[in-house]
């Protein structure tokens, strides 16, 4: 992926950390009832509210962390893997993610967020070096290809805001049409079908005299012989 991505949202971690958080009444609506729907789940809109208040309050943090994880092709990694790999994405010095200090603010409490909006999901990884196992972080399964689509999208320079006119990847591009005249009294042609000119009717469209072939007036050569009109 795109190195450029990592150093254009440095200056916001780096010297100095900006991002801070969370907002008190993201606690409020984990720890209200009211929000809370028959299987413990959040409610909507609040769910959807609270995922954009949630990516919000770190953006830069919590991108990164799913742009990672894309890179690792969503295998579970365990906090200080994660922070260790930003450390290394950014450029930072050893410990701006992973010191116990660091990691809990910046990194630790995010995840648990991320967790309880089930953005992330954990699972069991075992590290093979020590045979000793840690719980690992991924994103949640249901939702990983669509937000592994908006990080590469943002890789490629694109825009992740919501009020963003899509283009859907299968929309057929239209050729603008060419403005056409009419070749007796140069009036502007509106109707990309008319024949005849809507000002003094000459006939728009004519068949090549070599071979037929019906031809626009706004070639000097008929495509199909080659035949230069007059």
């Amino acid at each position: 992926m795109s190195e450029r991505f990592y150093q254009l949202l440095k200056p916001f971690i780096w010297p100095r950390y900006y991002e801070e958080g969370p907002p008190r009444y993201v606690d409020i609506a984990f720890l209200s009832k009211d929000f809370m729907d028959a299987d413990g789940k959040i409610k909507e809109p609040l769910k959807s509210i609270l995922d954009l208040i949630v990516i919000g309050y770190r953006p830069v943090t919590s991108l990164s962390i799913f742009s990672v994880l894309v890179e690792n092709e969503n295998k579970p990694m365990y906090g200080s893997q994660i922070g260790a790999e930003l450390e290394k994405k950014f450029q930072l010095p050893k410990g701006w993610f992973t010191k116990t200090r660091y990691y809990d603010t910046r990194i630790g409490k995010l995840l648990k967020i991320l967790l309880r909006q089930s953005i992330l999901e954990e699972m069991k990884v075992k590290d093979w070096r020590t045979n000793r196992e840690y719980v690992g972080h991924r994103i949640t399964e249901h939702i990983y290809p669509t937000l592994k689509e908006r990080i590469l999208s943002l890789h490629r320079g694109e825009s992740l805001l919501i009020l963003t006119p899509s283009t859907p990847s299968n929309a057929v591009s239209k050729k603008p049409e060419t403005m056409r005249h009419c070749p007796k009294c140069n009036a502007l042609v509106t109707s990309p079908s008319a024949r005849y000119c809507e000002l003094c009717g000459s006939p728009l469209k004519t068949n090549c005299p070599n071979c037929g072939k019906e031809m626009s007036l706004e070639y000097s050569f008929c495509l199909n012989c080659g035949r230069r009109f007059e």
